[in-house]
């Protein structure tokens, strides 16, 4: 255990400055900078603390930032991770200020998640001015384009592992051990192009895509009764897009959908292709002139942590002594990077703070929480890398 006393003024002045930062993805957003700025301030705030720190550049703008402090040997290692980037600002007044009101610190990404890499710099700064030496290696790790593409998760699990991991998204201090996937599959009919008035010559894709589209109908009503998770929710598809045809008085030749499926841990990708693929063998053989294909465009795995995992229990014990009570358990049903670094054998728990406005026009983080957090992960990574001269 450690009593030592997180630096709350040193968070709300780094939170402040990081959301003051433009690092809006560009994958989102074509004036979006980037994560270099705020990664440079990253490893800057990391070298004066005396953490060896890189950057790596993954593509003009796009970069991730990788520092630890290495064990003394007979501990198991941990990674600390938040994402760098956040979505598009428009909507927002003065989206950059970081103005502190009671509580609340406003701001693009204060919530997601840059309230999470200040209370990860606190605790790098609070175990090198200690000069507490740890058991097992930490890695701390703050990675790009999360809310795109997740080439910085990618990228690091290429090149680094760890034992285990706590991804810092926001949590509301409760302890998230599960999240949905999704996969986005691009479905294709074919027609034939003729005049409006010879449709004994003309095939219609459009018409030929209503057929698919009442089948993912009934499919999208039966699927949230079917098939849930008791902290995800339920599994779902819509369809975001739709383009067919090239003018009036001519037959359809090709009609484009986007199917967006949000999955639940447990499903897998060759599952649900299947899912839509039946769909378009049946209707093939029900019609001879129906062709169609289907191609998987995205996809990203649900994800689930074993409730009894040795990563799970230290952070539910620490959070229980600094917050008094246990935190509750939760999943969430969007997607995280949690699920690469689970994909990579990496145990990973999600914790992080209190705030609200996710993608909206109104975003904050509350101060009390970010505090709060990083005296939890403070006391997590000494139980469970080991302190030197512990037992």
């Amino acid at each position: 255990m450690s009593d030592i006393k997180i630096d709350d003024l040193f968070i709300k002045n780094t939170l402040q400055k990081l959301v003051q930062i433009n690092s809006v993805n560009p994958g989102l957003d074509p004036d979006g900078p980037g994560e270099e700025e705020i990664g440079v301030y990253i490893c800057d705030t990391l070298n004066d603390l005396n953490v060896p720190c890189e950057i790596e550049t993954l593509s003009p703008g796009r970069v991730n930032v990788t520092a630890g402090l290495k064990g003394t040997g007979g501990g198991p290692s941990l990674m600390l991770n938040a994402h760098t980037d956040t979505v598009g600002v428009t909507g927002m007044d003065d989206p950059f200020s970081g103005r502190i009101e009671g509580n609340r610190l406003y701001g693009r990404g204060s919530y997601d998640m840059k309230g999470s890499i200040a209370a990860i710099l606190a605790v790098a700064k609070a175990l090198k001015e200690h000069d507490i030496q740890l058991k097992g290696d930490l890695l701390f790790t703050f990675v790009a384009d999360e809310e795109y593409e997740s080439i910085g998760a990618q990228a690091l699990v290429k090149n680094l592992t760890a034992d285990a991991a706590i991804v810092t998204e926001p949590t509301g201090l409760n302890l998230c051990l599960a999240h949905r996937g999704f996969g986005v599959f691009k479905l294709t009919t074919e027609g034939k192009t003729a005049h409006g008035g010879r449709h004994e010559q003309g095939i219609d894709a459009n018409l030929m895509m209503g057929g698919v589209l009442s089948e993912l109908n009934f499919l999208a009503q039966r699927l949230p009764k079917e098939t849930s998770h008791p902290l995800c929710g339920q599994a779902s598809l819509h369809v975001p897009l739709i383009s067919g045809g090239r003018s009036l008085f001519v037959y359809s030749n090709s009609c484009k959908i986007h199917i967006e499926r949000r999955t639940i841990p447990g499903e897998t990708k060759e599952q649900v292709t299947e899912k839509f693929q039946s769909v378009i063998d049946r209707l093939s053989r029900e019609n001879p002139d129906f062709r169609a294909t289907l191609e998987s465009e995205i996809w990203r795995s649900p994800y689930e942590v074993d409730a009894e995992s040795s990563i799970v229990v230290a952070t539910k014990n620490a959070a229980s002594s600094i917050l008094g009570k246990a935190p509750d358990i939760i999943g969430h049903t969007w997607w995280e990077d949690s699920a690469i670094f689970g994909d990579a054998g990496i145990e990973t728990v999600i914790f992080g703070p209190s705030g609200g406005g996710i993608h909206e026009d109104v975003e904050w983080v509350e101060l009390d929480s970010v505090y709060r957090l990083a005296e939890i992960l403070h006391r997590t990574v000494i139980d469970f890398c080991g302190k030197r001269g512990q037992a």
